[in-house]
């Protein structure tokens, strides 16, 4: 495994080594022992999977307030995904700017979301499976997220979203919670 940067500070593209031979790959998802080498993730709480039926399926801009803040180690297990991650740290030089990349079982990729940043991923083949390490647990009090198209954001989506849940549908505007989101997120 090797890190690589990213124009963000402490956004980081994990680059994994795929064996290939005549029964098909293999690829290890998640290694403590490299990951901690590295300085990221150290504390895997869940493991969780999620498989998308329809390219063009939108899954987030979810993050999650502190102290339930996440890390999050993002794999592309089956099909294909543009992954992205959104810098809301507030005294961060790259505050509100995003990263997006295309993550697949082939490529070896995956991307390590720090705490302090949304998240979210984009089907780009129906059938996508993601697999992703989280740092802590779900709270639902907790819970926030960013509209897709939010104008501070202006992410460069390379399709147009179709699937969405409601609830992603129904995030304020970014620019109406500026300051809440900076007390919260000053760690």
């Amino acid at each position: 495994m090797k890190l690589e940067s990213t124009p963000i500070p402490d956004l980081f593209v994990l680059r994994k080594n795929v064996r290939l031979d005549n029964r098909g790959q293999f690829c290890r998802l998640y290694g403590l022992d490299e990951i901690e080498i590295a300085g990221r993730l150290t504390k895997a709480f869940h493991v969780n999977s999620s498989t998308s039926l329809k390219a063009g399926t939108l899954r987030g801009i979810h993050f999650q307030y502190p102290p339930f803040a996440e890390e999050k180690i993002v794999s592309c297990v089956c099909g294909s995904i543009w992954d992205v991650a959104v810098d809301l740290r507030p005294n961060s030089p790259t505050k509100f700017k995003w990263f997006g990349l295309t993550l697949t079982p082939e490529n070896g990729l995956s991307l390590i979301v720090p705490k302090g940043f949304g998240h979210a991923f984009l089907t780009l083949e129906p059938n996508s499976t993601v697999i992703y390490v989280v740092s802590d647990g779900y709270s639902l009090e907790h819970e926030s997220g960013i509209l897709y198209n939010d104008a501070l954001v202006n992410i460069d989506w390379p399709i147009i979203p179709v699937v969405l849940s409601e609830k992603d549908l129904l995030w304020q505007p970014l620019c109406d919670r500026i300051t809440e989101m900076d007390k919260a997120f000053d760690f």
